[in-house]
């Protein structure tokens, strides 16, 4: 699989929405939310702000510091919702998600729930160059935070999926960069991740058959801007992460429900496929009788999810060790002097 030709990206640029100015430069004033863990979670930090839209914010999740702290890996979580519903708070299947979110934070990482524009907003790749966007957010702030920019993860599920994937395959496209960014002189922090958890996303769009597509009308068409078979030449294979993996894309781990028919598993074997063609260390995981959002049978499926959740903590375990804070040395024990001898009489 090769990289998308850079004449054919060229057409990104005309899609791309109306630049951006410069995010807020500090965090906010507002006081974090005390979580059960020692979490402290930051609520709607700006981290872009686009003429005629609504400030783009995030969540964050902070966990506990301790002396002499060693900077934390970072997880960013984009929520799904077929690029036209959905927010940072929510995440179908999940009775919880910011408990989720908070629970993975108290393991010792920094996690950031992140809102992007939806199809009614910016179609493709709006999206794409919003969550890039909070990432170079993220990165401009890692002392604040006491972040480590080497060691970022995006984790999305469904659509958020399929953004989390586009983003970790396509470190360094320039269409596919905050608009404003783009034209910029000055030097800009890294969009760039160092590994990527895919839930369920669509990742090779024109095998795809998605929802609505016998009206003629899906969330899909919503999300580029028109539908598969009327869009300009080339739109459909530039919004797929399988056309932007190489070796340099981050190591993977794809999970998927084997019964899912919304986005059936094809598509993340076609993105396993892709990862091992650029010899990409990937591990898929396809889980037996469980659909859409990890349910069975149309039901939530308490076991199935925490499995999921059990094998996506594993995953950035190994990928991203925590690194235990530095402690004091105590100092020696005060060496005990020898008594006096008694004189003879």
């Amino acid at each position: 699989m090769t990289m998308v030709r850079i004449g054919l990206l060229g057409l990104l640029i005309l899609l791309a929405a109306l630049p951006s100015r410069a995010a807020e430069k500090a965090p906010g004033p507002e006081q974090a939310i005390s979580l059960p863990g020692g979490v402290a979670l930051h609520r709607d930090l700006v981290y872009a702000r686009i003429d005629g839209f609504r400030p783009l914010t995030l969540d964050l999740y902070e966990p506990a510091s301790k002396p002499k702290q060693a900077p934390r890996p970072v997880v960013i979580f984009v929520h799904g919702g077929g690029w036209t519903t959905g927010d940072a708070r929510h995440l179908d299947g999940f009775d919880d998600l910011p408990g989720l979110l908070a629970g993975f934070a108290a393991k010792g990482y920094v996690v950031a729930g992140v809102n992007y524009r939806l199809a009614s907003e910016a179609r493709f790749p709006g999206p794409i160059q919003d969550v890039k966007a909070a990432i170079r957010w993220l990165r401009g702030r890692a002392g604040d935070y006491k972040l480590d920019t080497t060691r970022f993860l995006i984790w999305g599920a469904e659509a958020g999926g399929h953004i989390a994937a586009m983003v970790g395959a396509s470190c360094g496209v320039a269409p596919l960069e905050p608009a404003a960014d783009a034209k910029s002189k000055a030097t800009l922090a890294s969009d760039c991740v160092q590994g990527v958890v895919d839930w369920y996303g669509p990742a090779d769009l024109a095998s795809w058959k998605p929802e609505g597509a016998e009206s003629g009308s899906t969330r899909l068409g919503a999300h580029l801007g028109c539908e598969p078979a009327d869009c300009a030449p080339g739109l459909v294979r530039a919004a797929s992460p399988v056309s932007y993996i190489s070796a340099l894309t981050p190591p993977f781990l794809i999970q998927h429900g084997s019964a899912d028919t919304r986005v059936p598993p094809d598509q993340s074997q076609a993105l396993n496929t892709a990862l091992a063609s650029q010899h990409v260390p990937s591990e898929i995981l396809i889980y037996p009788g469980l659909g859409a959002d990890f349910t069975r049978d149309g039901a939530p499926d308490k076991a199935g999810r925490e499995k999921a959740v059990s094998d996506m903590e594993a995953f950035v375990a190994r990928l991203f060790p925590v690194a235990a804070a530095e402690t004091a040395k105590p100092k020696p024990a005060a060496r005990a002097r020898p008594a006096k001898a008694k004189g003879r009489k």
